[in-house]
């Protein structure tokens, strides 16, 4: 079974339309609740959905921007502490300082991205959605997500499609390690089934795990 077997799905992928929902209740007790209580300001009942599209189109407020992108990949603040340690004053204005500098070209280097990560609560799952929908080149290549929904499907054994070996060792803890080959794999997909990476970037994480050769 191969990914580009699922050509004609892929290509349906409603990419800009993928959205979750997040509650105001989740994000209120944070450092920037400022930002947060303005994000939220228009919701009627404390709920708000943000779709790829609605992130494509917020990047003009930086601050906004990327807590807007947690909540779309976070929208229950997901396990552990790590959000609330990012949101922290200290580290997300650095990290926001950071990030003007290291994209102000929309390029970024791999110096670039250990500074930035270099940041407390920060992983590169997320990293990698900040860039993504900044539309940050990477190598030459326009970057995406890679979180660990994405991983679990490479190194499955689920596909065989060539080139696909090369990831058998990738886990969360090295995915940086593998980014500019992820980047090579998935636009040479794109290449061949003439749609757009991110298309075949979403099939992954919302197919992936879930399909089965019929034998």
């Amino acid at each position: 079974m191969r990914i580009t077997d699922f050509e004609n799905l892929i290509k349906a992928m409603p990419v800009e339309h993928q959205s979750f929902d997040t509650k105001y209740q989740t994000w209120k007790n944070t450092d920037q609740s400022q930002i947060i209580d303005k994000i939220f300001e228009s919701t009627n009942n404390g709920t708000l959905t943000l779709s790829r599209f609605d992130l494509f189109n917020s990047g003009y407020n930086l601050d906004e921007f990327v807590i807007k992108v947690l909540m779309w990949g976070y929208p229950t603040k997901g396990r552990g502490k790590n959000i609330n340690t990012f949101l922290e004053q200290q580290h997300f204005c650095s990290f926001i300082k950071k990030l003007k500098i290291s994209t102000s070209n929309k390029n970024i280097t791999i110096s670039d991205i250990y500074e930035l990560l270099n940041t407390k609560g920060l992983g590169f799952s997320t990293l990698s959605k900040i860039m993504y929908f900044k539309k940050i080149e990477f190598e030459g290549r326009l970057t995406l997500i890679l979180d660990f929904r994405v991983i679990k499907t490479l190194n499955s054994g689920r596909f065989n499609d060539p080139g696909i070996e090369n990831f058998k060792n990738l886990r969360y803890e090295n995915s940086l390690h593998h980014y500019s080959y992820y980047l090579d794999f998935m636009h040479s997909l794109a290449i061949q089934l003439n749609t757009q990476p991110d298309r075949i970037e979403m099939f992954l994480y919302e197919f992936g795990m879930n399909l089965k050769e019929p034998i």
